[in-house]
């Protein structure tokens, strides 16, 4: 017998170690159904962002950067409390250990709050697809076009080449200008004492030139057409037309083209405008480049 050669307290409990054995082996097992359930779930959301992209490169990477930050996470949470549960089996008290994870969790948290905060909304940025890389968005008071999108903050370039770094927690409200479509508005104010039917008469005839113009034509979603007097004050009425274009910055350019079109055409008949749009006028389309200062 092995209890009559060695003395009783090295003689192993082979009751308690095969129940050991079978606890951490079930543990092991939970732990990877566990892990494999996470992983399903992760891949079908996924997959289910992919779809959502609609071709969009940048968002489709986007969908796989979190579903592999996800699977890590999942990796990490599972494996934290499988390893716990072992040394529960093994007689070692993790309250301690516990009481040591919060304290410092604690501690962690308190100082990098901010940071927690910028991952968990570019966690929901991502989730959510607010915007992708090469949208032109508006977040903060600050207008520019996203050149990466992280975690912890996105960046944007503005229209004078800057480049922002806006922290995601920081954003309140963004208005994204390149998804579905974008409304083009020109405003035009005519100076008092003006012919107004005319001015309207010429705003329909470059709103239907614009329609069916080979260039801006195409980026129309809906017809161009006038709205009529938006405005009437001591400084004149405006004139207002409006049509539903494509995303980006098709709006825009279509918009300074019929500005300088509907300006072009009132001169011509003689239709004065405000002189704020005169100034307006010039600066858009200014082609010839700026002279250096004489020294």
């Amino acid at each position: 017998m092995i209890s009559s050669a060695f003395p009783a307290w090295l003689v192993p409990d082979t009751e308690w170690l095969a129940d050991a054995a079978v606890r951490v082996a079930l543990t092991i097992v939970f732990s990877w159904l566990l892990q494999r359930i996470g992983f399903l779930v992760v891949r079908r959301l996924e997959r289910w962002m992919v779809r959502a992209s609609q071709g969009r490169e940048a968002a489709a990477q986007r969908a796989r950067t979190l579903g592999q930050m996800f699977r890590h996470l999942i990796t990490t949470l599972v494996a934290a409390g499988a390893l716990l549960h072992v040394l529960e089996v093994f007689g070692w008290d993790i309250k301690p250990l516990l009481v040591g994870a919060s304290i410092l969790g604690a501690a962690l948290g308190f100082g990098a709050q901010f940071l927690v905060r910028d991952v968990i909304a570019g966690a929901f940025i991502l989730i959510e697809d607010q915007f992708s890389v090469g949208d032109s968005i508006e977040v903060n008071g600050q207008v520019g076009t996203v050149e990466d999108v992280t975690l912890r903050s996105t960046r944007l370039r503005d229209i004078t080449g800057r480049l922002l770094f806006v922290p995601n927690g920081e954003m309140k409200i963004v208005v994204n200008h390149s998804r579905d479509w974008h409304q083009a508005a020109v405003d035009l104010p005519i100076a008092p004492n003006q012919d107004l039917e005319r001015a309207l008469a010429l705003a329909a005839e470059v709103a239907a030139e614009m329609n069916t113009d080979p260039v801006y034509g195409p980026q129309l979603l809906e017809s161009l057409k006038v709205l009529g007097i938006e405005r009437v004050g001591p400084e004149g009425a405006t004139v207002k037309l409006v049509g539903r274009t494509r995303p980006g910055a098709a709006a825009f350019e279509l918009s300074r083209e019929a500005r300088r079109r509907l300006l072009a055409r009132l001169r011509e008949a003689g239709v004065r405008v405000a002189s704020g749009a005169e100034v307006e006028y010039v600066s858009v389309t200014r082609t010839a480049p700026f002279s250096e200062p004489e020294a």
